[in-house]
């Protein structure tokens, strides 16, 4: 399990884009960026969504994107 001490967030402006995303950086820290054009709850919603990728080591995997999103319930 990651620590919040690994995890930044920011709040961006996407646009009408996604709702969020994460990257891994190169101290293994990750950072989550959500779209501030989204409501409090839809952050959170999306928050969580991210943080599940990085609890379920997705960054480790050889699966596509596509096959990662089908398995993450958020």
């Amino acid at each position: 399990m990651r620590l919040l001490d690994d995890v930044n967030v920011h709040v961006l402006d996407f646009g009408n884009s996604i709702p969020a995303t994460v990257t891994i950086n190169e101290d293994g820290s990750f950072s989550i960026f959500l779209n501030a054009r989204l409501s409090y709850e839809q952050r959170m919603q999306a928050y969580l969504h991210e943080m599940q990728h990085i609890q379920k080591d997705d960054f480790f995997t050889h699966n596509t994107v596509e096959e990662k999103e089908l398995h993450n319930t958020y």
